[in-house]
């Protein structure tokens, strides 16, 4: 009898634990999936490393971690920018950045960007480890990422800020400026050139 009684209490305490388990299970799921936040955006441009403007551009993505302690992004995209003297060119983009979260509003972390140039004649591409900070708060947020160079000639370098602002909803105005430098060692003598991107979108986040 005594086993039957313990058998019984057991079986009832796992009644009693299966519904909170189940919770558990579901406020974890829940907060999970809250944390994705896929993204797309839209604009226009303009840039002054002897590419014809203004270019247009579009870029998706997603985005996790915004209330945990490790934030994950991660992006790809593609503008018309052309070199001078071309009209048929497309630069893919990719970047993908983690950071942690050091205070509130600030993160630190690093990843990579990717670029490459495709057009009738030829094509280029590039690859950049990338280190930086985050700042945020509930409608503001500025990701900045020095791009460091792996070449020493013709390699752009030089920071990227991304700015996105809400607007209203699940709209977003975004911001993006680089300011970057290489160095030419060809012609009648080596040179050191210095210019600047920015574009201006609305992006959306589904969510």
């Amino acid at each position: 009898m005594q086993w039957r009684r313990s058998y019984r209490e057991e079986l009832a305490k796992l009644r009693k634990a299966v519904p909170t388990l189940l919770a558990t299970v579901f406020l974890c799921c829940a907060f999970g999936s809250a944390q994705v936040a896929p993204y797309a955006d839209g604009g226009i441009g303009v840039n002054g490393l002897s590419f014809q403007s203004p270019y247009y551009f579009g870029d998706v993505g997603v985005d996790w971690g915004d209330r945990a302690p490790i934030f994950v992004e991660g992006e790809a995209g593609a503008d018309t920018a052309n070199p001078t003297g071309l009209n048929n060119g497309t630069t893919f983009r990719a970047a993908g950045v983690v950071m942690g979260r050091v205070t509130q509003h600030w993160r630190l972390g690093g990843g990579f960007h990717f670029s490459e140039l495709f057009t009738s004649q030829y094509d280029n591409h590039s690859v950049w480890p990338t280190a930086g900070a985050m700042f945020e708060q509930d409608w503001f947020r500025l990701n900045a990422q020095y791009l460091i160079p792996t070449t020493t000639d013709y390699t752009l370098n030089g920071p990227l800020f991304d700015m996105r602002m809400h607007l209203k909803q699940r709209f977003y105005l975004r911001e993006r400026v680089g300011i970057y430098s290489y160095h030419n060692p060809n012609g009648v003598s080596p040179s050191h050139h210095v210019s600047a991107i920015a574009d201006f979108g609305v992006l959306y986040v589904f969510r």
